[in-house]
């Protein structure tokens, strides 16, 4: 029987006072940006693509079996129908493993259930090898969470997990009959971390249908036990886990898609979490999110961007106490009643070796990652970027993700084209040999990034 029993949508809702500074870029462009040469560009189309399951969705990268390059996963979700369907939608992973600098082999798929939607790659057993973590949109079989162990010589080893269907309600839109159009608890991004500090890796999973976080704990026999939930009402879509207040735990932070909120939860070192903040994401639809120090004042940032007509990104500046009052906005498009980009994914990292967090965005509809290079000396509000935009020929972007791949040390990108099935290089170009970078030193230690990609 499929887990897709009406509940009542959660009704609370957390009140939350907030006055926000916003640095409109729709108005300002011309103060915070430039336009680059061509030569100038951190990043150019190489020729390098790789064929991968049907509409991938998520991209994650890590070296599986130890040669010292990346090697590539992506989460492919197919075409997604109607769940009492005998295939609602696909059920592949791909994994294409390196054999040199920029050669790919593909191993057969891993087998995860309906619509895999996230990823995530880390060391979950006690085997030296990373792991592949996978959150399922679909699971018709049940199956929301699959972890695949790395046993190496190209060996995935299958576990799955569910949650009982009691800790379940379904608080999403339904069909002319009333039924339900999604399954429950419908994953859409999944994180790892430590958070109780027993030594073993746990994972935070957003359940969009059901209007729920879901935290895994990590087990020594069987890899995570059964999830443990707290309600996140509004439609929870991706999710961070970072030190937000610095007292030593990982927190929580989600987008909420449906209600248009950013929400965060205090982790307090044993698996437990509390409310700590809620505020508008100003804009709708808001999805992927990042985490970065953005201003390099030694206090973590969110970074938000919206997937409806605004076509936006938000930074939001943490006071390492919860507080994101201010705030800047980064507009891509040249209308807010048109969808121009809509950014799918999203990550914020040091692109260009230069040591400030630098923004680079999928953009689905034109077909484009767009890359926002970090010019600010110091930690100072609003930081100024140079934009950069990569056009694909009509593929699809839907997701990134980082990794030097011919260890030439520049920082090149992976971009899925759900359109296209296939993930595309980016190459990052190297610094000429000497060159140095004259910065501001920032008022405070930068935190480390603690985010990985859905």
């Amino acid at each position: 029987m499929l887990r897709t029993e009406c509940g009542i949508p959660h009704a609370a809702h957390w009140k939350a006072m907030r006055v926000f500074y916003s640095f409109s870029f729709a108005l300002a462009a011309l103060l915070f940006f430039t336009a680059p040469s061509a030569n100038a560009q951190i990043f150019a189309r190489c020729g390098k693509s790789y064929q991968v399951g049907s509409n991938p969705t998520a991209v994650a990268l890590a070296d599986l079996n130890g040669d010292g390059y990346p090697d590539i996963v992506t989460a492919n979700t197919g075409a997604m129908g109607d769940p009492r369907q005998e295939r609602p939608a696909n059920d592949e992973v791909s994994v294409l493993m390196s054999k040199a600098s920029l050669e790919y082999e593909a191993v057969p798929p891993l087998r995860a259930d309906f619509a895999p939607y996230a990823l995530a790659i880390a060391n979950v057993d006690a085997l030296k090898a990373p792991d592949i973590v996978v959150a399922s949109f679909m699971a018709v079989r049940h199956n929301d969470l699959a972890l695949f162990r790395n046993m190496g010589a190209n060996v995935f080893e299958p576990h799955y997990f569910r949650t009982p269907d009691e800790k379940l309600a379904y608080c999403r839109m339904t069909n002319s009959s009333h039924e339900p159009v999604f399954t429950v608890p419908g994953l859409t991004s999944v994180a790892l971390g430590d958070f109780n500090k027993d030594s073993l890796r746990d994972a935070v999973a957003t359940g969009w249908s059901s209007d729920i976080i879901l935290f895994f704990p990590g087990t020594a026999d069987t890899y995570f036990g059964e999830p443990k939930t707290f309600p996140a009402p509004g439609g929870p879509r991706d999710i961070a886990a970072a030190d937000f207040d610095g007292d030593g735990h990982l927190d929580l932070a989600a987008t909420l898609y449906s209600a248009g909120d950013l929400a965060l939860w205090k982790g307090d070192g044993a698996g437990g979490f509390e409310p700590a903040a809620r505020f508008p994401a100003r804009g709708r639809l808001p999805g992927p999110l990042a985490v970065a120090d953005m201003n390099r004042d030694g206090r973590l940032d969110l970074v938000v961007a919206h997937c409806h007509t605004d076509d936006s990104i938000v930074i939001f500046f943490g006071d390492g106490r919860f507080d994101f009052s201010v705030s800047q906005e980064i507009v891509l498009g040249t209308r807010r009643d048109v969808l121009e980009h809509e950014i799918r994914g999203i990550l914020a990292a040091d692109l260009n070796q230069d040591q400030r967090p630098d923004i680079a965005a999928a953009c689905h509809t034109s077909g484009q990652v767009v890359v926002f290079a970090n010019q600010s000396e110091n930690s100072s509000v609003p930081i100024a970027f140079k934009r950069e935009a990569y056009s694909f020929d009509g593929a699809r972007p839907r997701a990134i993700a980082p990794a030097d791949f011919n260890r030439d040390g520049a920082t090149d990108l992976a971009v899925a084209l759900s359109s296209d099935n296939k993930v595309e290089l980016l190459a990052g170009k190297p610094k000429p040999a000497g060159e140095t970078e004259a910065k501001a030193k920032p008022s405070r230690e930068t935190s480390k990034n603690r985010k990985t990609n859905p």
